[in-house]
């Protein structure tokens, strides 16, 4: 609960009968105005001003009071930061030696492709495998992710 809401009740009760009065000086000049065939709709309209300020004054302070309550577990559950995922370090090198193996020529002939070729071989499938490793199309760069994709599904076979 806020502070200082002890003394609400009686400036709030006073700013409805400025409100009612207001409502009332209107109504009754539109009434004095209108026929006698459309005098009730003015005093509908009247009421109906009326009721719906004092459903949005109520409405306001229901949520002001959801914003004061404690929040649930369910809401402290949902503000809470996700947690990582953990991911095995093997496939983490694995990945930052394939996006090296794409960066540097050097890398890919030296290291991947001969890892590469090994695994070809100790898998019973090296024929399905060049015999040179492809090239990238730059000058320093090794081939593109969708070639060493290919390469990597002809090792592993369609089994």
């Amino acid at each position: 609960m806020p502070p200082g809401r002890e003394r609400v009740w009686p400036g709030l009760l006073g700013r409805y009968l400025v409100l009612v009065v207001v409502i009332g000086l209107v109504a009754t000049s539109a009434y004095a105005g209108f026929d006698a065939d459309d005098r009730p709709v003015v005093v509908r309209l009247a009421v109906t001003a009326f009721v719906m300020v004092v459903l949005i004054h109520i409405h306001s302070h229901w949520r002001r009071a959801l914003d004061w309550a404690p929040p649930s577990a369910f809401e402290q559950a949902r503000r809470a930061e996700p947690v990582e995922p953990k991911v095995a370090s093997v496939l983490v090198r694995l990945q930052q030696q394939v996006e090296h193996a794409v960066s540097s020529r050097r890398y890919f002939a030296e290291v991947f492709w001969p890892r590469l070729v090994q695994l070809g071989e100790a898998r019973g499938t090296r024929d399905r495998l060049p015999d040179d490793p492809p090239r990238g199309r730059w000058r320093k760069r090794g081939p593109s992710l969708a070639v060493i994709a290919e390469l990597v599904r002809r090792v592993g076979g369609e089994r």
